[in-house]
């Protein structure tokens, strides 16, 4: 059972007031290319990501995805080639010096994976806590440190210096210190890498409190897809751009019998490409190009050498119901990507 935390009481953050309705984080289209010895590297291809004010989520990915390289643009640590990122109205393509450093301030906080980049080795909890508060000259600095280290489960931590903590109990101190000048939004990378299982929920079952108690947006990158049973939304990246996404809710029937919902949905990006989940293409052997054909509500992708036989839709009807014969459109299947803008034909035949 997770214990609920205490409030923030008369320090509650200023994010838990009412947000503006555009989201939090908006990335359109973006791209970062790194040039190694000459040669040009794309670690973002387009990404599109959209995460509303006060929304918690987790993008999960493989390592050399992209979620590391989209993270360091979002901290402000690194600027996109090309294509729209903006955090809390702040564009950073064009952010400049003076006020990227005031961005990174006052508008994200950062949550390491390592301890040691996220608390000062000789300042105690509460003094790592503060220290951000004391930059921006803050009141009640003590007072603030000690309301989140409470949320966060470790006020009995107020004195204790990082090598006196161990690491779940790091990991919540570096929470209270990212969100200490109440952030508008929260990153957290890797934040439970290196815990340990149980840990590990704990931590994140604490990002959550944290969401809901101040209403930071939060947005958690990890390779763990395990994260995304502690949260309702999830976001897969794969080769730089956002694949899939699950959202989770609860439904109630009415016996009051509730039960966990999950629903798997493919990321469209403007040009009309997305990526088929690996397990579906796995289980229909999809590979190279694939067969497309446009239904009233839905679009059908088949196996190269099939095609689809009009009638019913279903996991009973759909069986056996694929006959060999040319198709006009083809989608390719490399890398699991499939371009559903391929040409169609109306009644006539013409173009479309």
């Amino acid at each position: 059972m997770t214990t609920q935390p205490p409030a923030l009481g008369r320090h509650a953050s200023a994010s838990a007031a009412p947000r503006p309705a555009s989201p939090d984080i908006l990335c359109r289209d973006l791209v970062r290319i790194f040039v190694t010895e000459g040669i040009e590297v794309q670690a973002l291809q387009g990404l599109n990501l959209r995460v509303e004010a006060g929304e918690i989520v987790a993008l999960v990915g493989a390592s050399g995805s992209g979620k590391s390289t989209l993270l360091s643009i979002l901290s402000g640590l690194d600027r996109p080639t090309g294509g729209t990122a903006e955090v809390a109205g702040a564009d950073l393509l064009t952010l400049g010096r003076r006020d990227r450093v005031r961005y990174q301030r006052q508008t994200v906080g950062f949550v390491w994976q390592q301890a040691a980049r996220n608390l000062l080795p000789y300042l105690t909890a509460a003094q790592n806590v503060a220290l951000p508060l004391t930059i921006t000259r803050a009141p009640d600095r003590r007072g603030r440190a000690l309301d989140l280290l409470d949320l966060l489960g470790v006020a009995h931590c107020e004195d204790r210096l990082p090598s006196q903590m161990s690491g779940g109990q790091q990991q919540r101190v570096a929470i209270a210190v990212a969100v200490a000048n109440s952030p508008r939004v929260l990153l957290a990378d890797e934040p439970t890498g290196e815990l340990d299982e149980a840990t590990s929920a704990e931590v994140l079952e604490m990002l959550r409190a944290v969401n809901a108690e101040t209403g930071v947006t939060t947005l958690i990158v990890t390779h763990d897809p395990t994260v995304s049973e502690h949260v309702a939304r999830t976001v897969q990246i794969r080769d730089g751009r956002t694949s899939t996404e699950v959202l989770r809710r609860t439904e109630t029937d009415e016996h009051g019998t509730e039960r966990h919902v999950a629903e798997e949905f493919a990321v469209l990006d403007r040009v009309g490409r997305f990526q088929l989940p690996p397990d579906f293409v796995e289980s229909l052997d999809l590979r190279d190009r694939v067969r497309l054909s446009l239904e009233p509500d839905h679009v059908g992708v088949w196996p190269d050498g099939s095609v689809p036989v009009p009638g019913p839709v279903g996991p009973a009807a759909g069986a056996g119901r694929h006959r060999p014969g040319p198709v006009p459109r083809h989608a390719a299947a490399d890398g699991a990507t499939a371009d559903v803008t391929a040409e169609s034909t109306d009644e006539t035949g013409e173009q479309r």
